[in-house]
Formats: C-alpha cells, sequence, structure tokens
C-alpha cells in the first residue's frame, strides 16, 4: 500500500465541513487518544489469534472496527469478516490502513489499485484492503485512507518529545528487518550496510522535510544509534528493536511507540469526524490496532455492543 503511485489531489476537507453540521456541541463525539492502550507483550497475549471485530452502535449509526489479520487467502476470517459486514450492515464509509487520508474520498490510487488485483487460487494480490475497497464500491460506500502524512507523524512526535534526528534515525533503521528478511543483506554487519544506509537517510530526510545536516551519514547514523540504544550497531542488532512496544529494552521502541500513537490518535480524530458527519464507518485495520483503539473507543463511545467473529450475532447485539 504504502507503493501506491503519487497521491491524489483531493483533500477531506468537505467531511470536515459536513461534520461541523451535522451534529450539535452537546453530542458531538470527542476523540479519547489519552486512552489509548500501549502496545505490551500483555496486550499482545490478549488479543484473539485471528481476525475479530468490535461494533459501537452511535445513535441510528454503526461504527464497526475490523482487527484483521494481514492476508492474502480469500477463504479467511478476515475476508469473510469484511464481507459479511458490508451484507449486514449499511456502511456509508470505509477507512482501510496504509495510506494517506489526505489522498482524499475514493481516490483514484486506492480504488484503481482495488479493482486491477488478481485472485488465483484462492488468494487476492493485495490483501484484505482489496474486499473492503471493493465491497465500498459496490453498496456505494466512500473509500478512504487512514494514515497522517509524514508531516503529521513528524509534528506529534516532535510534540512527544523526540527530534528530528530521532525520527531520522529510525525511519532508517527499521528498514534492517526487511532487508534481512527480503535477503539484501545477510545481516547488520554486511558490508554493504553503509552504502545502503546513506541512500536510505537520504530517502527520509526528503520524505521529512530534513536539513542535510541531519545524522548526515552513516557514521553520524550509528552515533546516533549507539546513543540511542546503549550499543554499538552491529550483528547483534535484534529485530524487537524496532517495534512499537511500549515495555521495549531499547530507546528506539520509545521512537516507535511515539509513531504508532501518533498514526492511532490521528485514526481516532478521523473516526470522530466520520461519525460526527452522521455516517456509519468501517475501518479495516490490523488486529493490534483495535486492541490498541479499543479502551480509547470505549471512552468516545461507550462500551461496544458487540466484539468477536459472528457477523449474524454482532447485527443481533447491536441493531
Amino acid at each position: 500500500m504504502s507503493r501506491f503511485a503519487a497521491a491524489s489531489a483531493a483533500a477531506g476537507t468537505a467531511l470536515m465541513a459536513a461534520s461541523c453540521d451535522s451534529a450539535g456541541p452537546q453530542d458531538r463525539i470527542t476523540p479519547a487518544p489519552e486512552a489509548l492502550a500501549p502496545f505490551t507483550q500483555e496486550l499482545l497475549e490478549a488479543q484473539p489469534p485471528d481476525a475479530f471485530v468490535a461494533v459501537y452502535g452511535v445513535g441510528d449509526r454503526h461504527l464497526i472496527f475490523q482487527g484483521a489479520v494481514h492476508t492474502v487467502r480469500t477463504d479467511s476470517p478476515t475476508f469473510r469478516l469484511i464481507n459479511e459486514a458490508y451484507d449486514r450492515f449499511e456502511i456509508d464509509a470505509v477507512i482501510v490502513e496504509g495510506c494517506p487520508y489526505d489522498w482524499g474520498p475514493d481516490p483514484a490510487d486506492l480504488v484503481d489499485w482495488a479493482a486491477a488485483q488478481t485472485e488465483q487460487d484462492g488468494f487476492m494480490q493485495g490483501g484484505e484492503t482489496v474486499p473492503a475497497v471493493r465491497g465500498a464500491q459496490a453498496v456505494g460506500a466512500t473509500s478512504w485512507c487512514g494514515e497522517p502524512d509524514e508531516g503529521e507523524i513528524r509534528r506529534r512526535v516532535l510534540a512527544a518529545g523526540h527530534s528530528d534526528a530521532d525520527l531520522l534515525g529510525f525511519y532508517t533503521l527499521r528498514m534492517i528487518p526487511p532487508w534481512i528478511r527480503e535477503r539484501r543483506i545477510t545481516g547488520p554487519d554486511d558490508a554493504s550496510v553503509p552504502a545502503m544506509i546513506d541512500e536510505e537517510l537520504a530517502y527520509n530526510r526528503s520524505i521529512l522535510g530534513l536539513e542535510d545536516v541531519v545524522l548526515d551519514g552513516f557514521q553520524a547514523w550509528s552515533d546516533w544509534y549507539e546513543a540511542t540504544n546503549g550499543k554499538a550497531f552491529s550483528a547483534a542488532f535484534d529485530l524487537e528493536e524496532v517495534g512499537p512496544r511500549a515495555d521495549g529494552a531499547y530507546g528506539s521502541n520509545a521512537i516507535a511507540v511515539a509513531i504508532s500513537r501518533a498514526r492511532a490518535a490521528f485514526l481516532q480524530e478521523r473516526i470522530a469526524d466520520h461519525l460526527n458527519a452522521g455516517e456509519s464507518l468501517m475501518v479495516v485495520y490490523g488486529g493490534s490496532h483495535l486492541m490498541i483503539h479499543r479502551p480509547a473507543l470505549d471512552q468516545m463511545l461507550g462500551a461496544s455492543c458487540y466484539a468477536g467473529d459472528d457477523m449474524a450475532e454482532a447485527v443481533r447485539a447491536c441493531p
């Protein structure tokens, strides 16, 4: 999803204006980002092993938050829950993970991409975003992306007390695990790593709008890493260092947490916008996101009327 073509010029300002007209001050929904759950080992262990959904009644509307397992299998619980939600609930809008909200409603980069994905032998190229977007098109709902842009992430992470160097350093560090998985490098001590780090730093400076002097090369980045995680960058690198774990052992975990909370707070605000605009909304994000959001949604909307993996029961519990 992050590799879609250039962003659509459409913006979400029309929705924001509509939300101001659809609910009076006394019944407006207010986001509760302070109630977002920290992602810890305990929260991970409490997460259901497969896809699940939480449904909230909001007057005559619903919020249907899909906790997906990222998958390409069309016979998976993730695909089933998404398809059944469209069959059983009236849905006006859907928000999907992985692309920026400021692409606007029904962005061509998203809608055309979803339409072009192919299924073969029960596997859908593109994963659960495809039935989410195609289902919206089929029922006349509007599709939106749910991510803040890089400038918004930067603003929120800096407000949380981190620096531009921290954000740039982490954006570059998080590439080490996929480089290893893709066998582009054998490990952190691979001879090609310094040049790859230099290239990644330059790219990340460009998307974050940073000057060239911020972590100006591999040595500066290595110094930042050692100061942040208390050890030299070497073969001892731990894949867990890039996780958004509130109980993580590394300084880089704290930066990942700040980025994760920036994304979550932004999504909370957009959920409130759509509900305040009088829409029934479905959100399709990974299951860990639903675990993080549930206490904040409970504070914002009251307890969910259903949580589980049976959409027929969800309809009975949330008429």
